[in-house]
């Protein structure tokens, strides 16, 4: 009758549990078993149909209550061709990175001409097997991608090409990164936490991701600065022949892409085969275990920057594995906890702390809270010269976000009053007149006393008040209005301040009206 029936394959011969088809493909399917054919008459074999549907129906119903129990948690890599991603999915399956109890549902987001190799990666993730891996979906749409998704960890990189100013390459990473805070505001969960670890200006993408998304606290963005510290453990690993997992407390301050200081100076040493040994917690300050002090000062920040380009020149292609270790340590620590007594360096938003301004994304020196909470150490005694360091690197962190957010102009200041005299050539004439009559007065009294030595006291309240006060810039002209004078200009008097009175009555008067 063309209905399809439903049959249940044998698990022990590794079939799939369960299985739809007509009566011809079940007869082929127990051939292929059995060698046999079935004797049943059709009207058996459709009432042998109706009772595996409802077995079908039974198992279908089991397994979504077992879904429905297992709550995963939702997590989304961006750029997933990315090496970096490929490193990474084994640590996240097998539950180093969220936990060993947690279920993880990974959504994998690319763009459209990576979806045939994301289907492989899914595969291969299934084929690890490892329980905790519940779900993987891969994505090209980035709604659908950041959807429900309590992590996400952001590997892109916005290329500078040649040649590009790095005002115009700023502004694309802004228009890319912005775009990412939008929709992961309307879409993910409000207590999403967000690892900026692509290449590119890593604070500055942070910054505005902050900016625009409102409704998601921005502690839950951060970026990573842990590569960089790794780096420098490992230079100086080599430098004192230790494991690079026995130096902690390495920060690193400031722009984790541009600008930073390396501080050595809370920094210890584990292991180290000096004539002091002790248990695996003893421990030795770096700053002391190193002895060429000018090599510390000169050498030391340079092989630390270029580590990663010697590594990969050496490796001929991405250092990808020390990366999806970095990455996958801090999103660890900061899920579950850090290690008890140990700082690490993370790029987040500044409260404040060390005179950093408020609202600028710099990597400070953090330890995390097992319920999934950063906290800046604040209680780092820092030397003067450090401080004149961290003045750099915060100056480099306010130029990058200027590009963006250029200062505002100092306003113009107000017109201020200036006074202007204004004479009329009368009373002028009348006033030379007067002044003229008590000289000659003064004269004569003086040639009639002789021999007085008083001083003739010439009482000037008479004398006109000539001067009128304009309430705007410049000069005015016969009838009092105010003027654009050149002459205002060429003195300076542009700054809005009130002009000193004339202290006498100019020579060269405006003609009267």
């Amino acid at each position: 009758m063309k209905s399809p029936i439903v049959w249940r394959e044998l698990i022990d011969r590794g079939g799939k549990g369960v299985l739809i088809g007509g009566a011809n493909e079940f007869q082929e399917y127990a051939y292929g078993y059995y060698g046999m054919e079935s004797e049943l008459l059709s009207s058996d074999m459709l009432k042998i149909s109706k009772e595996n549907l409802q077995y079908k129906k039974e198992v279908d119903e089991e397994e979504k209550e077992i879904k429905a129990r297992s709550k995963p948690l939702h997590v989304c890599v961006t750029v997933a061709s990315n090496p970096v991603c490929y490193a990474m999915v084994n640590a996240i399956a097998k539950g180093d990175v969220f936990g060993s109890k947690q279920e993880v549902a990974l959504h994998l987001y690319d763009a459209n001409d990576q979806m045939e190799m994301l289907e492989g990666l899914k595969m291969e993730a299934y084929d690890l097997a490892h329980g905790l891996l519940r779900d993987v979906t891969v994505q090209s749409n980035v709604r659908k991608a950041f959807s429900n998704c309590s992590a996400i960890i952001l590997l892109d990189e916005v290329v500078r090409k040649d040649g590009e100013d790095k005002d115009t390459w700023y502004k694309r990473n802004s228009k890319l990164f912005s775009s990412y805070a939008k929709i992961i505001n309307e879409v993910a969960r409000k207590n999403v936490k967000v690892l900026l670890a692509g290449n590119g200006p890593v604070n500055f993408n942070v910054f505005m991701m902050i900016q625009n998304a409102p409704d998601i606290s921005r502690q839950n963005f951060a970026g990573l600065s842990r590569m960089v510290e790794n780096h420098t453990k490992a230079v100086i690993a080599d430098k004192l022949n230790v494991n690079s997992g026995g130096v902690v407390n390495v920060t690193i301050w400031g722009n984790v892409s541009g600008e930073y200081y390396i501080d050595l100076e809370n920094s210890r040493v584990h292991g180290y085969e000096g004539a002091i040994w002790g248990p695996p917690t003893f421990s030795l300050p770096t700053k002391e275990m190193i002895w060429d002090k000018q090599w510390l000062a000169k050498e030391f920040p340079e092989i630390v920057r270029t580590r990663k380009a010697v590594v990969e020149e050496a490796l001929m292609h991405g250092a990808y594995m020390s990366k999806a270790a970095a990455i996958s340590t801090m999103i660890s620590h900061w899920w579950s906890g850090s290690p008890s007594g140990q700082t690490f360096s993370l790029a987040v938003c500044s409260d404040g702390w060390y005179g950093v301004p408020a609202g600028l994304v710099y990597s400070f020196p953090v330890t995390m809270h097992p319920k999934g909470y950063w906290y800046v150490v604040e209680d780092i005694d820092l030397t003067d010269e450090v401080k004149e360091k961290l003045k750099v690197t915060v100056q480099d962190l306010v130029s990058e976000k200027e590009i963006i957010y250029p200062p505002p102009k100092p306003p113009t200041p107000p017109p201020g009053e200036v006074k202007v005299t204004i004479i009329d050539p009368k009373e002028e004439a009348e006033a030379s007149a007067k002044e003229e009559e008590k000289k000659v007065e003064t004269e004569e009294e003086g040639s009639t006393s002789g021999t007085s030595d008083s001083a003739v006291e010439v009482d000037s309240s008479n004398e006109p008040k000539l001067e009128t006060i304009v309430e705007e810039k410049g000069a005015v002209d016969a009838n009092g209005n105010a003027t654009n004078s050149s002459t205002n200009e060429e003195k300076g008097d542009d700054s809005g301040q009130e002009a000193a009175p004339t202290e006498e009555p100019t020579t060269e008067a405006p003609p009267a009206e």
